[in-house]
């Protein structure tokens, strides 16, 4: 019992030294925000605007339609709009942001599974960077997302038919997050 104890002091100890030594600074303490209800959206069944030809520029340095990785992820949204419309799926936007740990972990657990990356290619999936500057920004500001990573599924004509706001857990849950949209289409 006493080793445990003395194991994690000299660890907190080892710790408190190296960054003296090495003059780093322990970072502040970071509020980790509460949801609460009136975080959820509201936005389900409503109609997304469908950006005009003006307004669908890509970021530079970036291919505006398919971003590398087994998943052929569509960047441009009205672009995502047009082939959901014209093949009859719907739309899956992972709406995301860069510094988000959460949307990186989606990215690894949940958009790398193989069943998830087979359910990709019965729909359209869009990565759609809130933070952009530009269509995705205002796309997430229309959608009214508070939180990353957000994930809304749109039918072909842009309405919003689901929407989960945080991360989710398997690619179990994220199937049927999917095809309960699916259904609610139909």
């Amino acid at each position: 019992m006493g080793k445990i104890p003395a194991l994690i002091l000299g660890t907190v100890i080892g710790s408190i030294a190296l960054c003296a030594l090495t003059g780093a600074q322990s970072s502040p303490k970071r509020r980790t925000p509460a949801l609460t209800t009136d975080d959820l959206s509201s936005a389900a069944g409503e109609v997304v605007r469908i950006p005009t030809e003006n307004e669908t520029q890509p970021s530079a340095g970036r291919d505006p339609e398919v971003v590398r990785g087994a998943i052929a992820w569509h960047r441009d949204l009205r672009r995502a709009i047009e082939v959901a419309r014209a093949e009859g799926k719907l739309i899956v936007a992972d709406v995301y942001t860069d510094w988000c740990g959460w949307c990186k972990e989606m990215d690894k657990k949940i958009y790398s599974d193989p069943a998830i990356v087979a359910l990709s290619r019965e729909q359209v999936f869009l990565k759609v960077n809130a933070e952009d500057g530009g269509q995705g920004q205002t796309f997430a500001a229309q959608m009214r997302v508070k939180g990353y990573p957000t994930t809304i599924i749109l039918d072909g004509t842009g309405r919003v038919l689901n929407i989960a706001q945080g991360y989710i857990a398997s690619p179990e849950a994220f199937g049927a997050l999917v095809r309960a949209a699916r259904d609610q289409s139909r």
